[in-house]
């Protein structure tokens, strides 16, 4: 097959129009197929693309050129007829299938009708070509444009994929088309369609994968004017089960249609060929089996005829051969002629010159003497004649077999009595536009059954087998026609008897039209039955659908119908059960919910197990009780146990409800279906339950008693109420353990209201949010310390006094925190703020102030006697430890003497130091030598830490100096001073931790005041030891203080230090932990 590529410009442009009115039937109705089609699927143009039209305009202006720049032509050449081709048009599909996706539906159509009337006025001159191309368009728009949700649609949204799809949908509207645009009888133009137009159809398709090959790069590269949908929705066969249904099977049927029709046709033609090819090769065999006879019948006629008494001289030769044509008619013309080959005298014709011997026939009398006995050839018809003419030579020969003369018979072909069956028997094929030929030696056609004299004694013009069989070619009118060759025996002639293929396509059509009815029928009877069939299925389904949806509204009213018993009515069975039971479930949550409300909205058990007996009670129970511990209630009550029920008391219920009590410690759960066979309990009276179902209330491993139901008649309970019924036991028991921690709560309430009422001194509870939550009447009676004392009220609305304020507010997480305050009418308070830890979180906070007003003013007037006592005592010990020293010098001791002596100088060396740390804090006190400079805070810390660094390596702590402050910063202080109170509290951090500890001395610094905070890990400090840690004299009674020698008198030291410098000192502690002291100092004094 050629191919070529061809452009079609200049090449004449023209449209054939259909053959017939059913072709321009079609053609409309196909048009109007395609307009209903835009009509339903119409898209609203995008606005997004209304600032591109001009590429809109382009596309529609290139749709002509795409079909004029052509393609690659396939040609195909059959033999006696014209070449005919098809061109694969390389560019013709991507104008509009572009408009399709950048534009939408309506754009694309427009550009698919410039495209399809261009390819139909160029190229393929069908008229069936642009409503084929606009109903691709319409179909490839709404592929590539459609916003399904499923995958099959997802990809159907590629464009080469929607292309694909586009042909195989298009392939049966092709070879429609061709069918109906062609000429003919049905059959002729059925067996076009289906035999010849596949291979076109292939083309077209062909052209549209490549548009669509072409497009995808737009899609692939997620070009922005390529169609995206925004949003998916589903597809019509997820909306309803029959579209569903019906898509799955019609594919399947059309399929199976389109391959029983061309299997039906194929089988129709192999058929039909079958008995055109048994009646041809009949009519063949039968010619070829009596043409022999007639050249047998010639040979021996003429044979018998050539008698040498001819050339004897007084024979009249003439007379003698016209009575041996009568005698027998075969020949119609005799001649004789001697041994030299002269012509004697010939019967009707005399003249030689008449006869018009053939150069063949002269040649054959030179044969016939020089010993070739018998000779047979045709001859042209004379220019009057219709029949070819047979010449029969025989030589004439004497005694010896020497050839003395030559005898020449003509016969007519046509007119031969002996050829006549034969000729008859061909004629018969011209009744059914059949052919009959015979053929000579040299392919010339001897007999033509349609009496053209233009064919006799002309070649025949098709190639022809060798052996007898059936071939295909065209007939002397141009049309196709199915061959039967059979040759001669004996001879190398042959007989060729044809009919036109249109014969064998009718024949074809009446064999396969029967089954194609009936086919159709079965198929119009299938789709009603698959209609028919799902109705019912799709009816129960959306039944279902209705109650399915009834039940998720809530709805559980509405019963199902049940009419089957096969698959759809077990599933209505199934949804009717789920419906009951989904019923109850709800009826039971809804007594589970309102029972776990009762339990937490009321503490009081009576309230909040009424609801429980009522939901455990139903419609059914007779009683419902709930037998408790004592303790659940607040209430004094005589009996061991408390009794709540809903029904009828009687004896046999006191009596139940006392053994129930007992028993049930022992068990979860007692179901007696029948209790007149129950014979453990023991049961007065006459008015005996027929059932009962006990069930122990448990919570966290105690028993708080148990609920049972009685019922009037025996009954079994099932697993599922069981179950149930231990849900609300579950609540009940909650609802018990509820009340009898709130009767616990209320009393330990009550009880402690009364301690902190009778406490003379002021006490204050705050929560986690620093919300007050109480306070005594000591502490409301206070005067500048609060704002206002209502319990909820925030901590800044309820303190008035600044420290006080200021205390409560720091972080105490992790230790308690002290402080010393002073009201307005001078009175001081020791406050210790302390917080109330539960799981390691904070959850509130006591603040409780002790009312130190007398003790101050002793400590005053002891340090006073103090001070006197320890300037007296200065001089006698100084003269004391002069003389203890002098006696080693005066005479020999021994090593006890020296002993005694250093305990005497140790022990007045403590006394004289004690005298000097009271002196020194006396002067601090009264504010003597106080020598304010300009001193680096960091400087200090660093020459304490310095100087105390060996002390910490001999007892392995990590002694660790950091700051966050600038060294630039300096404060208003007396150096010494501040440095001896930095030193009193690091040493006794130091001396209080122990081996392998850590100190860490912090300072930092706010806008005006500078803060040292010393942090140990050591053993901490007792919230007992608190409020006496800044006394004078103070020493802590726990034994690991106390092993540690000291005069009491370091740390009140600091605190007068930083006290005279107008700061504040405290200190949080933790029992075990640790603790952390405070020196907070003002920048600038005054």
């Amino acid at each position: 097959m050629p191919i070529s590529y061809t452009i079609l410009f200049p090449s004449r442009p023209y449209l054939t129009p259909p053959k017939d009115f059913l072709g321009f039937a079609a053609w409309f109705v196909f048009l109007f197929l395609i307009i209903l089609i835009i009509k339903r699927i119409w898209q609203p143009l995008p606005s997004r693309q209304q600032k591109n039209w001009w590429l809109f305009y382009g596309l529609a202006i290139l749709a002509p050129f795409s079909v004029i720049l052509g393609g690659f032509e396939f040609t195909s050449l059959n033999p006696g007829l014209r070449s005919s081709g098809f061109i694969i048009f390389l560019f013709a599909t991507i104008p509009w299938m572009i408009a399709a996706g950048f534009y939408g539906l309506f754009p694309a159509v427009i550009v698919g009708l410039i495209s399809g009337i261009s390819m139909a006025w160029w190229g393929t001159h069908n008229i069936f070509t642009i409503v084929e191309t606009i109903g691709m368009a319409v179909l490839f728009a709404f592929l590539v444009r459609q916003k399904y949700r499923t995958q099959m649609f997802s990809l159907l949204r590629i464009p080469v994929v929607a292309a694909v799809f586009t042909g195989l949908i298009f392939i049966p509207i092709f070879i429609l088309n061709q069918i109906l645009n062609s000429s003919g009888s049905l059959a002729v133009r059925l067996d076009y369609g289906l035999t010849q137009t596949f291979t076109l159809s292939i083309y077209r398709f062909v052209e549209l994968l490549l548009g669509g090959l072409f497009c995808s790069v737009f899609y692939l590269s997620k070009n922005k004017l390529w169609f995206t949908p925004k949003s998916i929705s589903p597809t019509p066969m997820e909306k309803r089960i029959e579209y569903r249904f019906l898509m799955t099977t019609l594919p399947v049927i059309l399929f199976v249609v389109l391959f029983v029709v061309y299997v039906d046709w194929r089988v129709a033609s192999d058929a039909a060929k079958d008995l055109v090819e048994s009646r041809l090769r009949g009519t063949a065999e039968i010619a070829s089996e009596s043409l022999p006879y007639f050249f047998e019948s010639g040979q021996n006629l003429i044979i018998s005829l050539a008698d040498e008494n001819l050339l004897q001289q007084n024979v009249d030769v003439w007379l003698d051969l016209s009575e041996k044509i009568q005698v027998i008619p075969f020949f119609s013309q005799l001649y004789l002629f001697d041994q030299n080959g002269n012509p004697k005298d010939g019967y009707p014709i005399r003249d030689v010159d008449q006869l018009q011997l053939t150069m063949e026939e002269r040649t054959g009398i030179d044969l016939a003497l020089t010993g070739v006995h018998f000779q047979i050839y045709t001859s042209p018809p004379k220019i009057s004649d219709k029949s070819v003419l047979i010449t029969f030579i025989t030589s004439i020969t004497d005694n010896q077999g020497s050839p003395i003369g030559v005898l020449i018979g003509r016969t007519d072909f046509l007119t031969n009595p002996y050829v006549q069956p034969t000729i008859s028997t061909l004629n018969n094929f011209t009744k059914s536009l059949g052919e009959s030929v015979i053929l000579d030696d040299q392919r010339r056609i001897i007999f033509h059954s349609n009496m053209n004299l233009q064919l006799l004694w002309s070649m025949y013009p098709q190639e022809i087998p060798i052996t007898a069989n059936l071939f295909e070619n065209s007939s002397v009118s141009g049309g196709q026609q199915l061959v039967y060759h059979q040759p001669l025996t004996g001879r190398s002639w042959s007989v060729l008897v044809g009919l036109p293929t249109s014969e064998v396509q009718e024949l074809a059509l009446r064999i396969a039209t029967p089954l194609l009815g009936v086919l159709g029928l079965v198929i119009i009877l299938v789709v009603l039955a698959l209609r028919l069939g799902i109705k019912p299925i799709t009816k129960s389904v959306r039944s279902l659908s209705d109650q399915a949806a009834l039940i998720s509204q809530g709805n559980l009213d509405s019963p199902m119908s049940i009419n089957s018993v096969d698959e759809l009515g077990q599933l209505a069975y199934s949804f009717e059960q789920m419906r009951i039971r989904l019923r109850d479930r709800l009826e039971e949550l809804k007594q589970l919910l309102l029972s776990s409300q009762s339990v937490s909205r009321h503490l009081d058990i009576y309230a909040a197990i009424q609801p429980i007996l009522q939901a455990m009670m139903g419609n059914d129970a007779s009683h419902a009780r709930a037998i408790l511990i004592r303790q659940v209630t607040a209430d004094q009550i005589s009996s061991a146990y408390l009794s709540i029920g809903i029904g009828k008391e009687n004896e046999a219920t006191n009596a139940l409800d006392r053994q129930l009590f007992e028993m049930m410690r022992q068990q979860d759960v007692l179901p007696i279906p029948n209790l007149s066979r129950f014979k453990r309990f023991v049961i007065p009276g006459k008015e005996i339950p027929g059932s009962i179902l006990a069930i122990a209330l448990t919570q966290e491993n105690q028993y708080f008693g148990v609920i049972w139901l009685a019922y009037n008649y025996a009954r079994t309970f099932k697993e599922e109420e069981i179950r149930y019924f231990r849900t609300l036991a579950s609540q009940a028991g909650m609802a018990a353990a509820n009340a009898q921690l709130y009767a616990t709560a209320e009393l330990g309430r009550q009880q402690f209201e009364a301690v902190l009422n009778s406490t003379p001194d002021p006490v204050m509870v705050f929560d986690d949010a620093n919300n007050l939550i109480l306070i005594n009447p000591a502490a409301k009676q206070l005067v500048g310390l609060f704002k206002e004392t209502t319990p909820g009220l925030k901590l800044d609305a309820v303190i008035e006094h600044e420290d006080l304020l200021e205390l409560l507010k720091k972080d105490t997480i992790n230790r308690d925190t002290s402080r010393e305050i002073q009201l307005t009418n001078r009175r001081v308070f020791f406050t210790t703020v302390s917080p109330v830890i539960r799981n390691d979180q904070l959850v509130g906070k006591v603040c409780l102030l002790r009312d130190i007003t007398q003790f101050k003013e002793v400590d005053t007037f002891k340090s006073d006697i103090v001070s006197t006592v320890s300037h007296d005592l200065r001089s006698p010990l100084t003269l004391m430890r002069g003389y203890a020293s002098m006696l080693q010098m005066v005479g020999e001791i021994n090593e006890q003497q020296r002993s005694y002596i250093a305990k005497i100088v140790s022990g007045v060396d403590s006394m004289s130091k004690l005298v000097n740390n009271l002196l020194d804090l006396g002067r601090i006190e009264a504010g003597i030598g106080l020598k304010l400079e300009r001193t680096n805070p960091i400087s200090l810390a660093e020459q304490v830490v310095l100087e105390l660094q060996p002390h910490a390596n001999q007892k392995n702590i990590d002694l660790v100096l950091e700051y966050s402050i600038n060294r630039d910063t300096y404060i208003e202080a007396d150096s010494a001073l501040v440095q001896q109170a930095l030193y009193n509290v690091v040493e006794n951090a130091l001396k209080y931790n122990s081996l392998g500890g850590s100190v860490k001395v912090c300072v930092s610094s706010n806008e005006n005041n500078a803060m040292f905070e010393i942090t140990d890990n050591g053993i901490g400090i007792a919230p007992i030891d608190l409020p006496h840690l800044f006394e004078k004299f103070f020493r802590s009674g726990r034994r690991e203080a106390y092993n540690q020698r000291g005069t009491g008198l370091g740390l009140a030291i600091v605190k007068t230090i930083i006290e005279k410098h107008n700061g504040k000192v405290w200190v949080e502690s933790k029992l075990g932990r640790g603790s952390s002291f405070y020196l907070q100092l003002p920048i600038r004094q005054g």
